[in-house]
């Protein structure tokens, strides 16, 4: 049956992987359903969660580029 405990873990990890915390991840969920507008607030927070992503990959980037290559 429905478990309430595993909802919120689940709910937990998708917020955290859209770089929102749950209450965040909660109003972008409830704005949607409701087709209303995403609170500046949850934008401001994506936009953030989006630019520590791409920075993250472009310094996977560099570090793939200084690591020695092998023979």
């Amino acid at each position: 049956g429905y478990n309430y405990e595993d909802s919120i873990l689940v709910s937990e990890r998708i917020a955290k992987d859209a770089g929102l915390n749950l209450s965040s991840w909660l109003a972008l969920a409830v704005s949607q359903q409701a087709g209303l507008e995403i609170p500046d607030y949850v934008k401001d927070e994506l936009d953030k969660a989006e630019r520590e992503r791409a920075a993250r990959a472009t310094e996977q980037e560099l570090d793939m580029l200084d690591m020695p290559k092998s023979a």
